[in-house]
């Protein structure tokens, strides 16, 4: 598909149906429910444990239907799917292993780079340093910074430098591989389809590298001006900040999961 088409039909999805997408709005308002009902005073320990456990509940429901929707996404289904809170909870579930699997991957390859780099002892030299300046009643930072021998202070910021540049590469090429896992893991619902590297690097040939940077960017553009939004909406008076919340936020999240899907819809 092309970009136009993804953005056109990813806007009009949501809405497509609107018995679901308000059942899909009121599970964002029971999710929210624990973060909101304290603002308004309601403070009961009990009230607010069991409130806790919804949110957790609910928030795995959510995600499951988001990967629900990815799917019919990939499938160029036009409606939106059914409800089934098991087995979206279950789905949910296994989304949130798989991102967090593509979360510690890069960040364990980030943290022996900065111990290769010895970002660490470095900081902990300067943290000392610091410390021992403190002790003797030096609060003047430049006058610290001044006792930190220059050595430690290059290999601080070399090692610094080296692993921020490694950190952001890590994590873009990690995005893209924990969206064509999630989409993988969508259509099949197997976690071990998610970790299936060379499938995932096939998929990203197919769709093309270059169209998934731009579609991404485009899609991640349109969702802070929706964002924007909403904030504009949540300076109306009163129900201004129950809209943008609880219409808003499920728009959103229904516009980025589908138009994930249309972009892999060809691979």
């Amino acid at each position: 598909m092309k970009l136009r088409e993804i953005i056109m039909d990813a806007i009009k999805y949501p809405i497509s149906d609107t018995r679901k997408f308000l059942i899909f709005c009121a599970l964002i308002i029971i999710m929210s429910l624990s973060t909101i009902l304290p603002s308004y005073g309601v403070k009961d320990s009990t009230l607010s444990l069991i409130l806790t456990l919804v949110t957790l509940i609910v928030a795995f429901v959510v995600l499951g239907y988001s990967m629900d929707v990815i799917k019919s996404g990939t499938e160029r289904d036009d409606t939106l799917p059914d409800f089934d809170y098991v087995k979206q909870f279950v789905l949910g579930v296994k989304a949130l292993i798989l991102n967090i699997i593509y979360f510690i991957i890069p960040l364990v390859i980030v943290i022996i780079i900065a111990s290769a780099t010895k970002l660490f002892s470095s900081l902990t030299e300067i943290v000392n340093v610091g410390i021992n300046s403190l002790a003797n009643e030096t609060t003047n930072m430049t006058t610290i910074i001044a006792a930190v021998p220059k050595s430690t202070m290059n290999t601080f910021t070399n090692a610094l430098s080296i692993t921020l540049i490694a950190g952001i590469i890590l994590f873009i090429i990690f995005s893209f591989l924990s969206f064509t896992a999630q989409v993988r893991f969508a259509k099949t619902g197997s976690g071990t389809e998610g970790l299936r590297f060379r499938e995932i690097l096939r998929d990203i040939s197919k769709v093309g590298l270059i169209k998934m940077i731009v579609t991404l960017i485009v899609i991640y553009i349109i969702t802070f001006a929706l964002v924007f939004v909403i904030g504009l909406i949540g300076l109306i008076p009163y129900i201004g900040v129950f809209i943008g919340i609880f219409v808003g936020i499920p728009f959103i999240i229904l516009f980025l999961y589908r138009a994930i899907g249309l972009l892999y819809a060809d691979a």
